[in-house]
């Protein structure tokens, strides 16, 4: 009873109260960040709330944008101002997301919401502490803030979901109180920072970089790309890439986040588009761009059950549809959808990320097409959109070389540590981890860079399609001796499928224990995605994706079946 009505009761009428009282202060505030740090005034950034559904978090802003020679940003610290530092140590930063209870955004009490990029990497017990709104304080903050390791605060915000009561949620908000203006366990935000909740977790300290790195007994697969050496070619003419689809225009983007934002930007300057239908599983970032033009989204349920289903609802005028293929199988379904969304009005843009190298990669029916194409290829950025029909009446312009840098770098580190330099394990990781983490700032209208170019001129896609086929068949073949209740595996054709993945369907905890038993002999296997609603069945619970690209060989997918062979067996006994 408390936490469904009463609680969001109380949020509402004690937040208006305190942004009344407060207002007085908040203009205070918001002068002295517009002289002190300079416009804009208030920060904006997307955060997974309850369900983990989207929304924007306000806080004031505490620190500047001076650049290095190459235009980029300089570290946190360097950037953080006196009168920012006292900001994000007293939390005066954070008053703003009164705005953001009153909304129903958030609560008072509940676990701090984090970055969206964590979701991936969540497990299945982590994703709890999202049946809750978050909160501007909570029990993790009062139980040691920003001292406590990662592992302990997600605890505790899990502790807090399980146990909510009115009694706690008081005790939380006087023991803030105490602590705030004790400043008692305080760090300033920006100097302590979690990188990463994968098998790799980078976690730097007052400017120092620890690693806390899985033991692995054997050689590593997936992961992450790497490039081999200096010897690259860039810049070469733009040839004919048969294997996207015709179009008649297109562009190379930064990335496939770029070129959704490329895509929107298009439709946006002949149509004010309304809403968005958007699939319920699908990929947070890809997400990004439509909350970024405050875009209103509505999902639209797909689930999987011996097949990918889709639900397409009654649309409005005036709309936008995001479409998906996954994985590069079922191929055919997705043009009965596409069909269904043109027939309403729908402007349709077809993320064919997943499809890109298959037979029947898009469907005719499409008004856009977009793709990341770094997912299928070592290349530090990459992303295309084409229009069907008409010119692209604004594409990306900017150049992109010197942001590439240290990915180029750390995609050399990558290789080195493979080869046995032990050594280069903690740089490829940092400079990974710090490249994906500024990739949501950079301005869409970036190109892809040239080194990223050239690497598509000269690579053979025909024959990374014969390698992936290959490989997938191998894995196939291996598993298909477990029954549908342990592990099931898509049906594929592989004259026409060429899967970026292979995924295969487990229950949740059999698919959590596997994957823990993979890692631990060092083959990494991503989970996609989160679900930003959650679909009627849970395809991100069932669900791991079984690495089967063209730098491995036949080898790599027997040490995958023999390890998947060899936790089945430990389970059994």
């Amino acid at each position: 009873m408390y936490s469904k009505h009463i609680k969001r009761i109380l949020d509402l009428i004690f937040a208006s109260m305190a942004l009344f009282l407060l207002s007085p202060l908040l203009l205070v505030i918001s002068i002295l960040v517009r002289l002190t740090l300079g416009s804009p005034v208030v920060f904006r950034q997307t955060r997974p709330g309850k369900d983990e559904k989207l929304f924007t978090l306000y806080k004031f802003r505490s620190m500047t944008d001076p650049t290095n020679k190459k235009g980029e940003l300089l570290s946190d610290s360097q950037r953080l101002t006196k009168f920012g530092r006292f900001l994000r140590a007293s939390s005066l930063d954070e008053l703003l997301e009164l705005i953001n209870i009153i909304k129903g955004d958030m609560s008072i009490v509940g676990p701090r919401p984090l970055s969206i990029y964590y979701l991936p990497h969540y497990t299945s017990t982590m994703r709890k502490r999202h049946q809750v709104r978050p909160g501007l304080t909570g029990l993790a903050q009062v139980s040691g803030r920003n001292d406590l390791p990662w592992d302990e605060r997600l605890a505790l915000d899990i502790e807090y979901v399980r146990n909510i009561s009115f009694l706690l949620d008081l005790k939380i908000i006087f023991v803030t109180f105490v602590k705030v203006f004790g400043r008692s366990n305080v760090s300033i935000r920006g100097t302590t920072s979690i990188k990463d909740f994968g098998p790799y977790s980078v976690i730097k300290e007052q400017g120092k970089t620890h690693m806390r790195i899985n033991n692995m007994t054997y050689s590593e697969i997936g992961s992450y790309w790497w490039l081999e050496g200096d010897n690259f070619k860039e810049g070469n003419p733009l040839r004919h890439f048969d294997w996207l689809p015709g179009v008649d225009d297109f562009a190379f983007s930064f990335s496939g986040r770029a070129a959704i934002s490329i895509a929107l930007q298009d439709i946006m300057m002949s149509l004010n588009i309304k809403k968005a239908y958007v699939p319920s599983y699908s990929c947070v970032s890809m997400l990004q761009p439509f909350v970024d033009y405050e875009i209103p989204l509505v999902f639209y349920d797909v689930h999987y059950d011996d097949g990918f289903t889709y639900h397409v609802p009654q649309i409005d005028n005036d709309s936008v549809a995001l479409v998906m293929n996954y994985f590069g199988i079922e191929t055919h379904k997705v043009k009965n959808v596409i069909m269904d969304f043109k027939q309403q009005g729908a402007i349709v843009i077809e993320d064919i990320t997943h499809s890109m190298l298959c037979q029947q990669n898009a469907s005719v029916g499409s008004d856009y097409y977009i793709t990341s194409l770094r997912k299928w290829l070592g290349i530090p950025s990459g992303g295309w959109v084409g229009k069907r029909s008409g010119s692209i009446l604004k594409k990306p312009y900017l150049d992109s070389n010197h942001l590439v840098v240290d990915k180029v770098a750390g995609m050399k580190e990558k290789f080195a540590y493979l080869t046995g330099n032990q050594e280069s394990k903690e740089s490829f990781l940092l400079l990974h981890s710090t490249f994906e983490n500024d990739l949501i700032h950079l301005d869409k209208m970036l190109k892809i860079d040239d080194l990223s170019l050239g690497i598509l001129n000269h690579t053979d896609m025909h024959e990374v399609i014969k390698r992936r086929r290959e490989n997938v068949s191998v894995l196939v073949h291996g598993l298909n001796d477990f029954d549908d209740h342990i592990l099931r595996i898509p049906k594929l054709e592989m004259s026409v499928d060429t899967p970026i993945y292979l995924p295969i369907f487990l229950n949740m905890e059999n698919r959590d224990s596997l994957r823990e038993f993979l890692v631990s002999r060092g083959i990494y296997c991503p989970i996609h995605w989160p679900e930003v609603m959650g679909a009627k069945v849970g395809i991100r619970e069932n669900e791991l994706s079984l690495v089967c690209d063209q730098r491995y060989s036949s080898n790599d997918m027997h040490a995958i079946i023999k390890t998947i062979h060899a936790w089945y067996d430990e389970i059994q006994h």
